[in-house]
């Protein structure tokens, strides 16, 4: 791998520090105690062109590759977790991706333009990595589909005007009949419904059900079959860049937590003088740098179209773990005024808390690094599957 920045890699680098600063994005989230994200901003990164960085140049955006986007998310998060939907398309990129014309046509303008939000419904009260338990089902009628069921412990419930919904199209175990539909929010078939959460409180979190609503063949996203291959292709990306956002808020805390040290006067000097402190603070950044690379290395797999499921779920586990780990380390070194809400850092942890369980938890991650390390049978007899021959599998079936 190259280590160094292309000049495409310093522009929009550039032109993201400078909205940041220009919209006063920090000050933005401080003002507001619900830690809610400023709508506004999203609108005006919108009208700046910084929402469609990652989809392609026939939907309208700048078709940014996958490690540029890392490198744009680690900026990010050195302001908040809560800005991944800030720049580039999020869950709308299924749509950019695997939508039709119709679809792009009518979604994609507006997502870009920053007026609408993508979300995604997979989990359900007692499904969420095996989304071979989806219990959602889509009953084929004429010119469309009636979806019936419940979404759980799903984020932009209220912002989002669309969900790409995840329903079985028929009750056979299994992935194979797992189909995505492109759902209005505004139907009026449709009950929400809100969780008050720890952290990543910028986008409101909570469910849905889905009373009988009639989704049109257009809204299919997809072929019939086709959501697993769907799902694993946006989240083999989408975990990485969560993990970068949360490397770039912990690098943020340690940063202010050297200055403080540094600072901060104890026993007659500085409070960075201390070994307990040079410690915490050596181990962060030698464990973020090395979560960086398996980011990197995982991103730039994905732009040469290379295999990469271990390299994915490493990226993911290792990257949230020691970056809440080292926003935790920051607290102790700023002692009383890090447990403060005026610090920031408390916020930080909390964030970064929740992507240690959403969008595949570590302990799933840790599954699939074995899964491709000791093989699928044996990953298989964990949960007393029957032993199947690969043939016999999803050509999807690669992440779950």
């Amino acid at each position: 791998m190259n280590f160094s920045y292309d000049q495409n890699d310093v522009y929009w680098l550039q032109k993201i520090r400078h909205f940041l600063i220009e919209q006063d994005v920090n000050n933005e989230f401080a003002v507001d105690a619900s830690e809610k994200f400023p709508w506004h901003v999203r609108q005006n990164a919108g009208r700046a062109g910084l929402i469609g960085l990652d989809v392609s140049i026939e939907g309208g955006g700048h078709n940014l590759n996958a490690l540029t986007m890392g490198l744009i998310y680690e900026e990010m998060g050195r302001c908040s977790v809560n800005c991944r939907e800030l720049f580039g398309a999020g869950h709308g990129l299924m749509i950019d991706q695997f939508g039709s014309k119709y679809q792009k046509e009518r979604y994609l303008p507006d997502l870009l333009k920053g007026d609408i939000l993508v979300g995604v419904g997979l989990t359900e009260r007692d499904t969420g990595s095996d989304l071979s338990s989806t219990k959602t089902f889509a009953r084929r009628v004429e010119n469309g589909y009636v979806l019936q069921g419940r979404k759980e412990w799903v984020s932009r419930v209220e912002e989002a005007g669309v969900f790409v919904v995840f329903a079985k199209t028929n009750l056979n175990p299994g992935v194979n009949d797992l189909t995505a539909f492109l759902v209005d929010m505004d139907d009026p078939k449709i009950s929400k419904y809100a969780y008050s959460p720890m952290g990543l409180k910028g986008w409101s979190y909570g469910g849905f059900e889905l009373n009988g609503v009639f989704v049109p063949e257009e809204n299919r996203l997809g072929a019939v079959g086709q959501a697993f291959e769907i799902f694993n292709h946006h989240f083999g990306y989408w975990r990485i860049l969560m993990a970068l956002i949360c490397i770039g808020s912990a690098k943020e805390a340690i940063d202010q937590a050297i200055a403080y040290s540094k600072e901060r006067n104890v026993f007659g000097g500085p409070l960075a003088r201390f070994h307990s402190v040079m410690h915490k603070v050596s181990e962060s950044l030698t464990e973020l740098d090395a979560a960086k690379l398996l980011c990197y290395r995982a991103l730039n797999m994905l732009d040469l179209g290379q295999p990469c499921i271990r390299e994915v779920a490493m990226a993911k586990w290792y990257g949230t773990e020691v970056a809440h780990r080292a926003i935790d380390h920051a607290i102790q070194i700023h002692g009383a005024r890090g447990y403060c809400r005026e610090y920031g850092l408390e916020q930080r942890l909390r964030d970064t808390r929740g992507l240690v369980i959403a969008d595949g938890s570590n302990e799933v991650m840790k599954s699939l690094i074995g899964r491709e390390t000791f093989g699928r049978s044996i990953y298989d007899s964990m949960y007393g599957r029957e032993k199947r021959q690969e043939e016999d599998l999803p050509a999807a079936a690669t992440f779950i």
